[in-house]
């Protein structure tokens, strides 16, 4: 009893919220600032407007006003400093997420297309987390000498494209043998593929280039 006499300024908002639900107190007894902050806490918890309407007994215009000033309230300014936490907080959960996705791949009881999901997921993770950091100006939109360099080195290695060919041929038996693929995966299986025998294209290129010079020097 003496909880319900409490004042409504001191009470939790969502303890308010529910009494004045349950019509333990009369939602035209709080002032306009408590209401607001109760408004935002409804909206979070997915609310509609006729809804917190109905629950303080006020006109839906009145709601709308209400978050209208709170959405003032909560605006933000530009601020470097502002955009550093939010961005540094935005890396941390993208590496948790990942790490999150890293351990699922590794629990014994994992099938092996399970482990495959959360293996491509958790590189979604990281590759989104980089094009972000990249389209925020934090990392280089077009590292065109590195990739390019990287490019040269793969397609002009046998090797290194017979090794791919290998381990994207065991991703494929595994999957096979589970009886199931994720058709991401399968479309990022396809998409390796083609890159790779666009390589072995580029590396013939390469060959036939080198041979026509050798001639031209020979000649």
């Amino acid at each position: 009893m003496a909880e319900i006499n409490k004042p409504a300024t001191e009470k939790p908002l969502l303890t308010l919220i529910q009494e004045i639900k349950d019509g333990r107190v009369s939602a035209d007894t709080i002032d306009k600032e408590l209401r607001q902050q109760c408004v935002e806490i409804c909206i979070a918890e997915g609310y509609s407007i006729a809804s917190i309407a109905q629950i303080f007994n006020k006109c839906e215009k009145t709601i709308k006003r209400d978050v209208e000033s709170i959405r003032d309230r909560n605006a933000l300014t530009p601020d470097i400093e502002l955009a550093k936490r939010l961005i540094g907080e935005m890396v941390n959960y993208a590496r948790i997420h990942r790490d999150h996705l890293m351990r699922l791949a590794r629990y014994k009881d994992t099938s092996v297309s399970e482990k495959a999901q959360a293996e491509y997921y958790a590189h979604r993770v990281e590759m989104e987390m980089v094009d972000k950091l990249q389209t925020l100006g934090y990392l280089p939109l077009k590292p065109k000498t590195i990739v390019g360099d990287f490019t040269h080195t793969l397609i002009s290695d046998d090797k290194a494209l017979v090794e791919l060919r290998l381990q994207l041929s065991e991703v494929e038996k595994l999957a096979v043998e589970e009886g199931s693929v994720n058709p991401e995966i399968d479309n990022e299986i396809r998409r390796i593929k083609a890159r790779i025998e666009q390589a072995e294209i580029e590396k013939d290129i390469l060959k036939v280039q080198d041979q026509q010079k050798k001639e031209e020097t020979n000649g």
